[in-house]
C-alpha cells in the first residue's frame, strides 16, 4: 500500500500539469501512454496469439497524430485497419489467424481510440472544466469503493472475476465521486464558467454513471487478464502494475463525460 501511495503521489503532480499544459503536449503525452497500453496488451495476448503488433502500433501513431482529420472520416480509418490486417492475414498465411486480425483491431478500438476522447475533451469549449471529471468519476470512484468495500462490504459484486469487490462498495464509490464532482463543481464555477453551476444535476449525473462504468472498465481488464492468466498488465508504475492497470477504468469512464460534453454544449449553446 506504501508503495501504492507513494506512485500516486508523485504521479498526481505530473497529471495535473499535463492536463494545464492541454494540447499539443497532452496529445503527444496521451500517444505515449497509448503505445505503452497496447503494449502492454498485446503482450499479454500473445503468449497464446500473435497479434500484429506493428499494424496495432503504427494506427495508433497515425490515429492521434491526425487525430482531428481522422474524427471526420473514421470510417475510413476503421476500414483501412480492417483490410490492412486481413490483408497481411492472406499474404503471410498460415502464420496469422482471424484471432490474431481481430485482437490486433481490439487492441486498437480498446486502448488509443478510448484514450484519445481525453484529448477530444480537453478541446471542448469548457475542456479544462470537463477533463477533471475523468479522474474524479474514475479514481475518485476507486478510493471510495476500495474504503466502504473495507469497512461495509459483504456481498460480491463480481465474485469471479475480482473477489474483493463488492456491492457496498460499489456503491459508496458512487456516491463518493457525486460527492467529490459536486465540491468540485461548485469550487470551479465559484471562480470560472458559473453558466455551468446552473447544470448541477448534469454534471454529478455524469459522475455518478462514469463512477458506475469505470467499474465495468476494471472488470473488463480483470476479465482479460484472468483469461490469460496475468495478475496485471505490466510493472511500469510500482504499487499499481502497468499503464492499463492503472487507466483500465479512465478507458471506459472517457467515452462518457465525452457524451456528458455533447449534451451540455447542446443544452447551453
Amino acid at each position: 500500500m506504501g508503495t501504492r501511495i507513494l506512485t500516486a503521489v508523485i504521479g498526481l503532480p505530473i497529471v495535473v500539469g499535463l492536463i494545464l499544459l492541454g494540447n499539443p503536449i497532452l496529445q503527444l503525452t496521451m500517444l505515449g501512454i497509448s503505445l505503452i497500453g497496447i503494449f502492454e496488451f498485446y503482450r499479454v495476448v500473445e503468449e497464446t496469439h500473435k497479434p500484429m503488433k506493428y499494424i496495432g502500433y503504427g494506427a495508433t501513431i497515425i490515429y492521434f497524430l491526425g487525430l482531428d482529420l481522422i474524427q471526420n472520416y473514421f470510417d475510413i480509418f476503421l476500414s483501412l485497419l480492417v483490410l490492412a490486417t486481413l490483408l497481411i492475414m492472406i499474404i503471410c498465411y498460415p502464420k496469422y489467424e482471424i484471432v490474431d486480425v481481430a485482437l490486433t483491431i481490439m487492441g486498437v478500438l480498446y486502448i488509443p481510440i478510448l484514450f484519445a476522447f481525453i484529448v477530444l475533451i480537453r478541446k471542448t469549449q469548457y475542456g479544462n472544466f470537463w477533463i477533471w471529471l475523468i479522474f474524479l468519476s474514475s479514481w475518485g470512484s476507486d478510493t471510495f469503493a476500495y474504503f466502504t468495500g473495507r469497512a461495509l462490504g459483504k456481498h460480491k459484486l463480481a465474485p469471479v472475476l475480482s473477489p474483493k469487490k463488492t456491492i457496498e462498495g460499489s456503491i459508496g464509490g458512487m456516491i463518493g465521486a457525486g460527492v467529490l464532482g459536486f465540491i468540485y463543481t461548485i469550487i470551479y464555477t465559484h471562480y470560472r464558467y458559473n453558466i455551468l453551476v446552473d447544470y448541477m444535476a448534469l454534471v454529478v449525473s455524469a459522475v455518478v454513471i462514469a463512477a458506475l462504468i469505470s467499474q465495468f472498465g476494471d472488470l473488463a481488464a480483470s476479465a482479460i487478464k484472468r483469461k490469460y492468466s496475468k495478475k496485471d498488465f505490466g510493472n511500469l508504475l510500482p504499487g499499481h502494475g502497468g499503464i492499463l492497470d492503472r487507466f483500465d477504468s479512465i478507458l471506459f469512464v472517457a467515452p462518457m463525460i465525452y457524451l456528458a460534453v455533447e449534451v451540455a454544449e447542446k443544452i447551453i449553446g
